[in-house]
Parts: C-alpha cells; sequence; structure tokens
C-alpha cells in the first residue's frame, strides 16, 4: 500500500499529520527511494510518498540541512528532531511544505541546491520566532523543487536525463517542453537543468547532447538566479512525441 507520508522515529507528528489530513505509516526505517514513481520502499513492505524521519541524511557536499530539515539530494526527505519549540515550528513548516505539494498535485520535493548552500554559507541558523517561519512558508514555493511522476504530457518531459559536454557526462533532472514555429517550421524545444555543471559551461561554445529517449544538441543559454540552468535546441528534441506530432527532418 502506498500512504502520503512514512513517520521514522518522530511519533509526536503523527497526530498533526492525521489532523492536517494525511495517510500515514508508522515504519521503523525508508530503504530507498524510487525516481520513477517518487516513492520511498519502507520497512514495513508498504511505500510512501513523503518520510519524516528522526534519521538524519546527507546531501550534496555534506552541507548543513535547510532550516534543518531537507538536504538536497534526497528528495521527499524530512528530519525532525527533538522535542523544543523550534521541533514544533519545524514540524509545522514541514506541513505546510506537504500541502503545498498536494496544491500543486506534485508529486516530488526537493530543497533546491542554490537555496541550501545560501543557508549553509550565512550559517546554517534557523530562528524560533513565528515572523521568520512565516517568512520561510511564503518562500517555499521558490526554495523547493516540485514535480510530478516522470511523463511526457502535452509535450512536456519531467525527468532523468544525461548532459554531455566535450568528453564528459553528466546525469541531471530536466524539464523540457516544445512547439513546431508556424515561421520557420522547426520544432524549438527548450527547458531546466535542476543539477549543477562545470562553471566554465556557459563559456564553452560547443553545443551539449542531452540524451533521455534519444539524444539532440542544444545550449545552455543561462544560469538562473535559482542555480538551475536553461537549455534549448532546435530540432527533434531528446524527449519521445506522440505519434502525432511530426518534427522536420532539416
Amino acid at each position: 500500500m502506498t500512504y502520503d507520508v512514512a513517520v521514522i522515529g518522530v511519533p509526536r507528528a503523527e497526530k498533526a499529520l492525521r489532523d492536517a489530513g494525511f495517510a500515514i505509516v508508522v515504519a521503523d526505517a525508508a530503504e530507498g527511494f524510487d525516481d520513477d514513481t517518487h516513492t520511498w520502499a519502507l520497512s514495513t513492505g508498504d511505500d510512501a510518498r513523503v518520510v519524516i524521519s528522526d534519521q538524519p541524511v546527507t546531501g550534496r557536499d555534506n552541507l548543513t540541512p535547510y532550516l534543518g530539515v531537507a538536504v538536497h539530494g534526497v528528495p521527499n526527505y524530512f528530519m525532525l528532531t527533538g522535542d523544543d519549540a523550534l521541533a514544533d515550528a519545524r514540524l509545522h513548516y514541514i506541513i505546510e511544505c506537504l500541502k503545498l505539494m498536494r496544491r500543486r498535485e506534485s508529486t516530488r520535493i526537493e530543497v533546491r541546491y542554490s537555496t541550501q548552500r545560501t543557508f549553509h554559507d550565512r550559517g546554517g541558523r534557523e530562528r524560533e520566532t513565528p515572523a521568520f517561519w512565516r517568512r520561510m512558508e511564503k518562500l517555499a514555493r521558490s526554495a523547493f523543487d516540485l514535480s510530478s511522476p516522470v511523463a511526457v504530457e502535452n509535450e512536456v518531459y519531467d525527468g532523468p536525463a544525461s548532459v554531455r559536454i566535450g568528453d564528459d557526462e553528466h546525469s541531471v533532472r530536466v524539464r523540457l517542453t516544445g512547439y513546431l514555429d508556424p515561421i520557420d517550421g522547426r520544432y524549438h524545444w527548450r527547458g531546466t537543468v535542476f543539477e549543477m555543471l562545470p562553471e566554465d559551461v556557459l563559456k564553452q561554445s560547443q553545443p551539449v547532447q542531452l540524451t533521455i529517449d534519444g539524444t539532440a544538441e542544444g545550449r545552455i543559454t543561462e544560469r538562473t538566479p535559482w542555480g538551475t540552468y536553461s537549455v534549448a535546441g532546435v530540432g527533434a528534441p531528446p524527449f519521445a512525441l506522440d505519434d502525432d506530432v511530426a518534427v522536420p527532418t532539416r
């Protein structure tokens, strides 16, 4: 059975989650995240969309967990320790993130690397004041990447990909879309790369190769203020299209 939330070692979170309308299961451990279904396999034999646990995890570069609850590289996983006012604030914040997922109909949530990096560089301290946590709740939409199951819907692809830059290949997550331009008659695709790429990627003149269902050449056009990268290309895209979409070969 697939539950909304698995609670591991945090009994104080159970009632608050139920009151918020989430189906929960109590487990001893999370055994692995399935990036295709966006669920965690549990020691109980069940699955859960999100894990809330007292077991700390480390993500990329061993940065301080964002607000003490999330790390980049471990999606759909929130940490919660302690029994003081700060733990109460963290629990409330986590539940608000889950409600945000529900409103956005998202199945995957992961703190952005840039968000966690900035938090770490600024000392990694959160406060107990209500005003601080209200502000953090308002910023959650920009602090986290939220997405739905890997799929192509209406020529939108959201999922894993491989980016080759020169002789180096990088495993990344992308969100891509495209359209047939009525002026030049060609298919134009563009989107976002969510993982970090080499610092000099924007200085390199050669195109990048993006591979999903097939391989297509494109260019990294910019690095956004949120630490993601914009990519664009012309011609057959790297993701599969519906059968009724014909892409010109020229």
